[in-house]
């Protein structure tokens, strides 16, 4: 979805362009703006100037936590370990390399985070030229992600609060301006320009909260963990899901003995006693994971408290334990447990059939084909006009979008899932055509085709896709002037007509 917000912003050389599976993201241009410019700057796609930025962010976090560990830990090796903890984040490996706006907005936020912690410990004469950084790194967040402009927001009226509680003093160091100023901005920015968020996080956040209370009173049943939605999503294997819960385990014994070193040298400290509150809340927001619709809300906020966990657990001193005899068993056995800290950490945040990527192109004999969507979106691209729109299936649309360049609907804003999926026409459905201006209408069998992770990809082999009924295809048949003007087996394009 934002590479197609990319090259839009290319294309056309200007912000906010229109986003038809997510209309949200354009209000956020931060990620798709500096991609963009590399675009333009070097002639690169927009998924290889996505894959430079997001490796460039990723390697500026990991400085920026070594840099922010080291200054508030007095220790190299404590950041070092520190820095390598978080790494086994249930969300470092998959989900955060992503192109998606939160995987530069996570970079800036721990880059802010350090800055702060520079400036809190240089010569009080030295805080204007921290103040540009901060300033710079508040303003590129608050344009790039919603929810991490409120964490900043919150951490730094937070580490302002805690100061004061310290020191009874809100004088320098206490950061309470850069509180102020990321709260007006984030506020500011939320409400003159990306009004449209109070409609995209509401619905998340009560059914959250709604979910959260069903299970609590028994009204709807747990949800499993290592489950997904679908019932054809294979099971997660006994062993990896030992690995994923020995990783907890692990962090949590690594927490437990860094809380009390915390407390004998860090409690009257800002950065640390913040740090230990978000280890803590960090176990609390795993219990979100047993309720069905509050799971990915728990999963998100990992990430941000992740980062004081990892501080804590790096204050446990592990590092430091050599046995007299075999100084090597120390080593190895650190060594051992963040190897399973990360790779437990990758097997608890993406779904197992999804830690290899599943392929989109077949190659044999010096021929390749493409998979159905693929293969789809490169036809549209060479036979569709790009004024032209399109209804589709959420992988079908984003396909469409991204590499085809084309618009494409989908999902239930406007309610176009509910119109490829029903074996009949409702009154509703053909004004609403007609409303968004949709002229090509794509019809895909395989109900995979909704899931926007696995939907891409081929049918491996004896695992072939649940379909929806023939209905759901041949009603469009029977509209009058309707033409069928491309199928590939599961999928199907009509062509409703103009104005239609």
């Amino acid at each position: 979805m934002l590479a197609f917000n990319a090259d839009q912003i290319a294309a056309h050389h200007h912000l906010f362009r229109f986003n038809p599976i997510l209309p949200v993201t354009p209000n956020y241009p931060g990620l798709e703006g500096a991609t963009s410019a590399l675009m333009t700057l070097t002639g690169l796609s927009s998924y290889g100037a996505g894959i430079v930025i997001v490796g460039a962010a990723r390697l500026t976090m990991m400085i920026g936590l070594f840099l922010l560990f080291a200054r508030i830990g007095g220790s190299a090796r404590t950041a070092g370990l520190a820095a390598a903890i978080y790494a086994g984040n249930f969300n470092f490996f998959f989900w955060g390399a992503q192109f998606s706006y939160e995987s530069i907005a996570l970079p800036l936020f721990v880059v802010v985070l350090m800055a702060v912690a520079e400036r809190d410990a240089s010569p009080r004469e030295w805080a204007r030229e921290w103040a540009v950084p901060i300033v710079l790194g508040i303003a590129a967040i608050v344009v790039t992600h919603h929810l991490t402009s409120y964490a900043i927001a919150g951490f730094l009226a937070l580490l302002a609060v805690v100061y004061w509680a310290l020191r009874r003093d809100w004088s320098w160091p206490n950061p309470w301006r850069y509180a102020i100023l990321a709260a007006v901005l984030a506020v500011g920015w939320l409400v003159l320009v990306a009004n449209s968020t109070f409609g995209y996080l509401g619905p998340v956040i009560g059914e959250a909260f709604e979910a959260i209370f069903n299970t609590a009173s028994g009204d709807a049943p747990p949800r499993g963990l290592f489950q997904g939605k679908g019932s054809s999503i294979p099971d997660t294997p006994i062993l990896a899901r030992g690995i994923a819960l020995l990783a907890v385990a692990l962090l949590g014994l690594g927490v437990l003995f860094g809380l009390k070193r915390f407390w004998k040298r860090h409690r009257k400290e800002p950065y640390p006693l913040i740090f230990a509150a978000a280890s803590i809340v960090f176990f609390g927001t795993l219990l979100l994971r047993l309720a069905p619709a509050a799971w990915e809300t728990g999963n998100r906020l990992s990430e941000y408290l992740f980062v004081g966990l990892a501080f804590i657990a790096a204050l446990s001193g592990l590092q430091n334990w050599q046995p007299a005899k075999r100084p090597w068993a120390g080593r190895a056995a650190l060594t051992g447990a963040l190897g399973v800290i990360l790779v437990g950490g990758a097997i608890a945040g993406w779904p197992w059939d999804l830690q290899l990527s599943a392929p989109i192109r077949a190659s044999a004999e010096g021929r390749t084909i493409s998979s159905g969507p693929l293969a789809l979106a490169e036809w549209a691209e060479r036979n569709i006009p790009a004024d032209e729109r399109f209804g589709a299936s959420t992988a079908d649309a984003r396909m469409l979008m991204a590499p085809g360049e084309r618009v494409a609907f989908a999902g239930k804003t406007p309610d176009i899932q509910d119109i490829l999926e029903e074996t009949s026409f409702s009154d509703w459905e053909l004004p609403l055509l007609r409303e968004e201006d949709i002229r090509y209408v794509v019809t895909d069998r395989r109900e995979i085709s909704s899931d926007a992770t696995r939907g891409y990809a081929f049918t491996m082999r004896g695992d072939e896709p649940e379909l929806l009924p023939l209905a759901t295809v041949t009603k469009f048949a029977e509209l009058p002037g309707a033409q069928r003007i491309y199928s590939s087996g599961d999928i199907s394009v009509y062509d409703l007509g103009p104005g239609r």
